[in-house]
């Protein structure tokens, strides 16, 4: 099976490495991470087994942050479990 390649630019990627650092919520900490990871080469499956993500949730965000860049890995208003 192929590996399709992420490819990022350097402020693509320092965006990322600062918001899985520094990120408020451990969701997007993880969701940036998934991206580094895809960026680097692996493989859905491998980034979801680093990340605790399914390899299709994986894909999902990779497809959001390509169409939307970072902006796309925060949780949209109204998202999420209810208080």
């Amino acid at each position: 099976m192929k590996i399709k390649k992420l490819t990022l630019s350097d402020s693509e990627r320092r965006e990322l490495t600062t918001g899985f650092r520094t990120g408020e919520s451990h969701c997007f900490r993880m969701r940036c991470r998934a991206i580094l990871l895809k960026a680097e080469g692996l493989s859905a499956p491998q980034v979801g087994a680093q990340t605790e993500m399914t390899a299709q949730t994986v894909g999902s965000w990779v497809k959001r942050f390509e169409n939307q860049g970072i902006q796309g890995l925060y949780t949209r208003p109204g998202q999420g479990r209810k208080a």
